[in-house]
């Protein structure tokens, strides 16, 4: 494995890790780029999942932190709140974590989920699956979509490593 390679790796492992990125947007676009399937999507999700590892172990200090902001600010619940306790109402845990994502991150879902009466435990677990889940099949059908296509000789960061 050529340094470049390894450098490409990295950006994957950082920008799956940065919330709203997400492991789900990231994966997809290195396959298409020409990196490996299966370790992009390990090295994806491992990002996206340490950081937010981290934000549920932290959670009781920034679910205090962010309703005390709120409080502070003296403003009503967001949009994107309204949304989610109707979804975490309707669905329950396994649905904000599996339909949150797509509006709001991964991140954000775990801390709208753990707000809303999920425990840290249940929170990480179900939106860890949801993590793993999406992205293995968002890369699955770009994947097949490229090679359907024709497109597979347009994976530009292998024609970039060669060089």
């Amino acid at each position: 494995m050529n340094t470049s390679l390894i450098i490409a790796y990295i950006i994957v492992f950082i920008f799956s890790a940065i919330p709203l990125f997400e492991a789900f947007i990231v994966v997809p676009i290195g396959i298409v780029a020409g990196m490996d399937f299966l370790m992009t999507n390990i090295i994806g999700i491992a990002g996206n999942l340490i950081t937010l590892l981290t934000l549920v172990v932290m959670m009781d200090r920034i679910k205090r932190w962010y309703l005390d902001r709120l409080e502070k600010a003296g403003k009503g619940k967001s949009r994107k709140i309204q949304r989610a306790e109707n979804l975490f109402r309707k669905y329950g845990l396994p649905g904000l974590a599996f339909i949150g994502p797509f509006f709001v991150g991964s991140h954000f879902t775990a801390l709208m989920a753990v707000i809303l009466g999920g425990t840290q435990k249940a929170t990480f677990w179900w939106v860890t699956l949801s993590v793993i889940v999406w992205t293995i099949g968002i890369s699955l059908l770009f994947y097949f979509g490229v090679d359907i296509l024709g497109l597979e000789d347009r994976q530009f960061l292998s024609n970039f490593l060669e060089q």
